[in-house]
């Protein structure tokens, strides 16, 4: 955790904490778009989602496999995957991440301790969405996290202290 504190505050961002619920990157993304006041839920994101992986069905059907197996997944496998990343707290990662900038027209910046950055949709129009992406945090496996500035959270520490 130390070492993406340190990457966030060289770019004069902070760690924003996200529930650890199995919508952390629906949350880490709704979040963003709550700082660009466009509001959105969980819900509406992950169906958006999953009916976009399925309209384009081939873009990510290759990248999806039986975790049993390590086939790539039947049409039926696939249709159930997509089911429950609509109606499920089952957790994203980089197909749903790529599904999402196209749904929302938006890049997105996936920031790691361990590795460069990454961006998502970085062929779309306008500044990336930020996320945070932890390998292992908390002893829960994989999640994200969202960002603020700097000065945002300063400003919210200010107003803890005098409540």
């Amino acid at each position: 955790m130390v070492k993406i504190k340190a990457i966030l505050k060289e770019r004069g961002l902070a760690l924003y904490e996200i529930a650890a619920d199995g919508n952390c990157l629906y949350n880490a993304i709704n979040h963003q778009l709550s700082s660009r006041n466009i509001q959105s839920t969980n819900e509406e994101l992950r169906k958006k989602t999953a009916d976009y992986m399925r309209s384009h069905r081939d873009d990510f059907l290759p990248f999806l496999t039986n975790p049993d197996t390590g086939d790539m997944l039947t049409e039926e496998e696939f249709e159930s995957y997509c089911h429950k990343t609509a109606h499920s707290p089952m957790w994203g990662g980089q197909v749903e991440l790529r599904a999402l900038s196209e749904v929302l027209q938006t890049p997105v910046e996936v920031l790691q301790a361990d590795i460069q950055s990454i961006v998502i949709g970085e062929n779309l129009a306008g500044k990336p969405l930020t996320v945070v992406y932890h390998r292992h945090v908390y002893r829960l496996g994989e999640h994200y996290n969202s960002v603020i500035t700097a000065a945002l959270q300063q400003e919210e520490e200010e107003g803890d202290i005098m409540s």
